[in-house]
């Protein structure tokens, strides 16, 4: 399916654009129909967006829905953590009482 959705501009109540989407096609959804537009103000670093994603806004309480992003290890810190446990074990077999 070839489908063609144009730009989009969100703007607030000046005119000023706070948001554009761009033009897309192919196997792409249409976009939705707006009826209403609202917002939240969060804090400055009341978020970590390190470690959790926005995924909505609870439309009752007005709180983000987060979901934690998930921690991959990569190679070198799986072997890290091994060679740390080695070491614990080792020492707990010598001299016993650290576990």
């Amino acid at each position: 399916m070839n489908i063609k959705v144009g730009w989009r501009f969100i703007f607030d109540q000046d005119g000023n654009i706070i948001h554009t989407e761009g033009e897309c096609s192919g196997d792409v959804l249409s976009r939705k129909e707006l009826t209403s537009i609202d917002y939240i103000d969060l804090e400055y670093g009341e978020i970590d967006l390190t470690k959790w994603d926005v995924v909505g806004i609870d439309t009752v309480t007005l709180k983000p829905i987060l979901v934690e992003k998930p921690i991959y290890e990569t190679e070198e810190q799986r072997r890290i953590r091994e060679l740390e446990d080695e070491l614990l074990l080792q020492t707990e077999n010598e001299f016993g009482g650290i576990l």
